[in-house]
């Protein structure tokens, strides 16, 4: 599919991707910029799609000199799905071009027809968004925990396995908690997989929360170890069974001491349940600014504004969060 006609601003010129772009981009761009990107988990980040892939590539003097990325996700929105794309990756030699490349992929994309919305992670709170000025804003609230709180023994009701990374037990607890989150990104199997299995460096810990004689989870989780920290990239959860939470709680405080991390970190918007209870198992609100993710729409029949207050997000819903 061609997402755009050929543009050009100055002597930078924007045209989609081809097939074999990607040692090119890479290549030219790694070293000399923020980009942080094998070729593997390019790959990776931006497999074959239908439709083609959503990636807009800047050149000048026919070298790559800018690249804006996106991944297809899928998003509910009081219980009617709709296709959407998350920006994964920007980078490029000068800032400006960063920012012209941002605003080009933004109009191609929305001009398209392929995608209801866009989301993408705009670091701190203030930080400039060319391209996403229209865009409603959301804040991802930080939580961090250095000492584990004990107690809870509801989560003994609980027991919790290792989630496979084809996993369609998570269509069934997708299907059943999906009325908490009236805002959110589908957190069934096929979204797990793509977002989950397979990374070529990093190993995500994810998990399956059970009551103790029931084979129907009630609660996911998604950790990964950042070097220094245990990271929740994700969470999901039947509201109806807190303790469910709370083991969650204490598998991410037994991998901090597995793995050696000084403490643990998780980003959340749109469940307030959820903070309430892991401030009572020890979190704290971090102190920095929150990160803000902006959701632009691009159909009359998706209002944005109706998305603040009610979206539902976490790291892993946002490239730029978390690996």
């Amino acid at each position: 599919m061609d997402l755009g006609p050929v543009m050009g601003s100055g002597s930078l010129k924007f045209r989609n991707y081809r097939e074999g772009d990607d040692a090119a981009i890479l290549r030219a761009l790694n070293e000399e910029s923020d980009l942080g990107c094998s070729l593997d988990e390019w790959a990776w980040l931006f497999p074959p799609e239908e439709g083609g892939r959503a990636i807009i590539v800047g050149e000048r003097d026919g070298e790559v000199a800018a690249v804006c990325a996106g991944a297809p996700v899928r998003v509910v929105v009081d219980g009617r799905e709709w296709p959407a794309v998350e920006l994964r990756k920007l980078a490029s030699r000068d800032r400006d071009d960063a920012g012209r490349a941002l605003d080009h992929f933004v109009k191609t994309i929305g001009s398209s027809g392929r995608f209801a919305m866009a989301i993408a992670s705009l670091g701190r709170e203030g930080e400039a968004s060319s391209g996403f000025d229209q865009a409603e804003k959301v804040g991802l609230a930080g939580l961090v925990r250095h000492n584990p709180v004990s107690g809870a023994l509801r989560r003994f009701l609980y027991r919790a396995e290792p989630a496979r990374d084809w996993e369609p037990r998570l269509d069934a607890l997708w299907g059943r908690v999906q009325s908490s989150y009236p805002v959110a990104v589908m957190r069934d199997a096929n979204r797990a997989l793509r977002r989950f299995a397979g990374h070529p460096s990093v190993r995500h810990h994810r998990f399956l929360v059970f009551p103790r004689y029931s084979g129907s989870a009630v609660a996911s989780a998604v950790f990964t170890d950042d070097g220094s920290t245990c990271c929740w990239l994700d969470l999901l959860w039947d509201h109806a069974h807190p303790g469910a939470l709370e083991l969650l709680a204490h598998i991410s405080g037994r991998l901090v001491a597995q793995w050696g991390s000084s403490g643990e970190q998780l980003w959340l918007a749109g469940d307030d349940a959820a903070k309430t209870l892991l401030m009572d198992r020890g979190f704290r609100p971090q102190t920095s600014s929150p990160r803000v993710v902006a959701i632009r729409s691009f159909t009359s029949d998706l209002d944005a504004r109706y998305f603040v207050d009610r979206a539902y997000l976490t790291a892993a819903d946002v490239g730029g969060l978390g690996p």
